[in-house]
């Protein structure tokens, strides 16, 4: 259980650190770079030492192409754009709501059966995120709204929305194709990001950092791709052995919390009502939700394994 607080903790602060970058560079650039260099060094690892996996197949290029424009395109150009207008705990506890489109995904394109209680998890989760949208800082209302719903926070939920019909894309491919997830991250993270870094150089200009701050960029970057795409969704993987997939996905909802306690800390960002209300309302919907989802695959309560 250790392990779990330590990876999300780790992944909360390389949300945090990506706000911080994007002072220095602008959000599709930071995209690209970011994903871009890490698709690269997990098509290496593949390569090198689990060639056996590195294979491709045309007839599945469709497959790929809709997670390197969902998952890694449009998710994280979306998200860190309106990062630059809300903090890095309200965008993790939007992200909270993956789950739920995920399985509505499912339901929908793979008739997957919904059960009364994951509804009504559903139901709750909506309700629970009323009170986090109904606040606002001054650069989310100097960036627009719509009603009482800032551009950003609509923003982050189409990454949400987005990133969520990646992952069941990504199951067809890795359950149903028996492609290694890090063959199908590494190519799709590569590809996404050199398709960010085209777009940067016609939207953002040819000069999308100033030189004094290359550096501190690099080094940064360097940080958020050694903890997040290497330590954490290695971690992930590693941790899957000994809890279940569900269980970790509920544990996700510790993220924000530390993303929250983080942002007090570094940079004495304010935690509102808002955000404990809101929390509070989603955690229990997510324990409804999972718990049925636990009761469906027989999954029980998560053991670890004894070598």
């Amino acid at each position: 259980m250790i392990l779990i607080i330590i990876m999300y903790a780790l992944w909360a602060l390389s949300v945090t650190t990506s706000k911080e970058l994007l002072a220095y560079t602008p959000p599709i650039f930071l995209t690209g770079s970011r994903m871009f260099v890490a698709g690269i060094i997990l098509l290496a690892w593949q390569y090198m030492y689990a060639n056996e996996h590195f294979k491709f197949k045309r007839k599945d290029m469709w497959l790929y192409l809709q997670i390197i424009f969902f998952g890694v395109y449009s998710t994280n150009i979306l998200r860190f754009w309106a990062m630059e207008s809300i903090s890095a705990s309200k965008s993790m506890f939007l992200f909270n709501f993956s789950p739920f489109l995920s399985s509505l995904y499912s339901y929908f394109v793979f008739s997957e059966r919904m059960t009364r209680h994951k509804w009504l998890g559903l139901a709750i989760g909506i309700v629970g995120m009323i009170p986090m949208l109904m606040s606002s800082s001054p650069a989310e209302q100097s960036a627009g709204e719509f009603f009482f719903i800032s551009w950003a926070e609509i923003a982050t939920m189409l990454s949400v929305a987005a990133q969520a019909y990646s992952w069941i894309v990504m199951r067809t491919l890795v359950r149903d194709l028996s492609y290694s997830p890090m063959m199908v991250n590494g190519l799709c993270m590569a590809a996404g990001g050199f398709m960010a870094l085209i777009t940067s150089l016609f939207v953002e200009g040819t000069c999308p950092i100033a030189p004094s701050y290359i550096p501190s960029f690099i080094m940064m970057l360097g940080f958020i791709i050694i903890i997040s795409n290497i330590i954490c969704h290695n971690l992930y993987a590693f941790l899957l052995r000994e809890y279940t997939a569900t269980f970790m996905s509920f544990a996700g909802f510790m993220a924000p919390i530390f993303a929250a306690i983080i942002g007090w800390v570094l940079k004495g960002e304010v935690v509102t009502w808002h955000f404990y209300v809101s929390s509070i309302i989603v955690f229990i919907a997510l324990y409804l939700f999972y718990k049925d989802e636990l009761r469906q695959n027989g999954a029980g309560v998560p053991t670890e394994l004894v070598d």
